[in-house]
């Protein structure tokens, strides 16, 4: 079982992730839509552009935080999450859409050096059951946005000014748990590298190997790009269509994503079996297709029956993609500068999502909230049919 693999150290960085994303879940996945438009009388175009925002900084920073953190370790990610602590406070106390939009770049900005310093250091690489311990950050990191992201509606039901207060706290919380969890050496070296941080030299090795590489190229830039553009489609259109087009409440919104979530969570387990002996071009191809299916049918239903059975239904074919998709990931990332190239596919992650957020939201004011839903649904067919017809498990045997 996972728990026997890790040490005390090893909890306390997947604690970290687990605090840091619920946070982030809460406030700008299921909060910020809300509070901006029902509660500050914004247009959700706002919304948008502050979530795209929050993600171009993390996006454009990534890779070098990721660099950074390989070489200095505790200071880069302590100096980053007060960052985002501080953007936090200048979204509570200056609530104007220019400082929103800015805010949450800053938060970005600290909030880059987390995933690729997290990744690398409970799963490096020559590790004994190194995928056991891609999952789990997976489950940890998907756990937490989504508890964050369903939790909040309850406390939404009731008040907004709370759920300030609750992030706050969580972001202090993060704090002191990445400070006892890390040092400020460099903790992880490649097996015959010495102690000292990558260098400048590296970080060109490091991007010319992952730059000229089929697998980078040609399967998993494209993939990477497709999938996250579509999940940024959603982001600040979903908590409002589940109001206004569906008719649910807080509450009930909440219940939908546990729903969901729980779909995932459970079906992750025999998905990642089922990635071990099944060619990884039809989960992945199925899986977006399923997705792509979905969303068409939620963009046209009405009930809250029919948006619970979709919810189910989404959760069960996210988690027919995520196994496959670590699968191609972990075999890419070189061993001496592990953060730094997680940082790069994160980065390249955060295009798409970068771009989702804010062209969602022109699309859904321009023409309507269900037409978003279709759009995410045309670049999830793309996503589909491309890893169906490409030559998949040609190009990694080669490799």
């Amino acid at each position: 079982m996972p728990f026997l693999i890790l040490g005390r150290r090893e909890w306390g960085l997947l604690s970290l992730l687990f605090t840091a994303e619920f946070a982030r879940g809460a406030f700008f996945f299921t909060f910020l839509p809300f509070w901006i438009v029902n509660y500050l009388g914004f247009s959700i175009t706002i919304v948008g552009f502050a979530i795209s925002a929050q993600y171009l900084t993390e996006t454009l920073f990534k890779t070098i935080a990721g660099w950074e953190f390989d070489r200095l370790g505790r200071p880069v990610l302590a100096g980053g999450l007060v960052l985002s602590f501080l953007s936090l406070l200048l979204i509570k106390w200056w609530p104007v859409p220019p400082v929103i939009i800015a805010a949450a770049g800053l938060f970005g900005l600290g909030f880059s050096p987390l995933w690729p310093g997290v990744i690398s250091l409970v799963a490096p690489v020559g590790t004994p059951r190194r995928a056991t311990r891609i999952s789990l950050v997976f489950a940890v990191w998907l756990a937490g946005a989504g508890g964050g992201m369903v939790s909040v509606n309850f406390i939404m039901a009731k008040n907004y000014d709370p759920v300030f207060w609750l992030v706050i706290a969580l972001w202090v919380l993060a704090l002191i748990i990445a400070w006892l969890s890390t040092d400020h050496r460099r903790l992880l070296t490649a097996p015959g590298n010495g102690a000292a941080g990558p260098g400048p030299g590296s970080i060109l090795k490091t991007l010319k190997y992952m730059a000229t590489n089929k697998i980078t190229i040609n399967i998993l830039f494209p993939g990477m790009f497709l999938q996250t553009l579509a999940a940024g489609l959603l982001l600040p259109v979903l908590p409002l269509f589940v109001q206004h087009h569906l008719h649910l409440n807080h509450n009930q919104y909440g219940l939908l994503l546990i729903a969901g979530g729980a779909a995932a969570v459970l079906s992750l387990l025999p998905m990642g079996y089922l990635a071990d002996r099944v060619a990884l071009k039809f989960l992945l191809g199925a899986g977006f297709g399923l997705s792509s299916l979905l969303l068409a049918y939620l963009a046209s239903s009405s009930g809250a029956a029919e948006a619970f059975l979709l919810a189910v239904c989404l959760g069960f074919s996210y988690a027919m993609i995520l196994p496959a998709w670590n699968s191609l990931l972990a075999k890419i990332i070189p061993p001496e500068n592990q953060a730094m190239g997680w940082g790069v596919f994160a980065t390249i992650e955060g295009l798409g999502i970068t771009v989702g957020p804010a062209l969602g939201s022109v699309v859904a004011r321009l023409i309507g909230m269900p037409a978003t839903l279709l759009t995410t649904t045309g670049v999830l067919l793309i996503a589909s049919f491309f890893y169906l017809l490409y030559p998949l498990e040609k190009v990694l045997t080669r490799e």
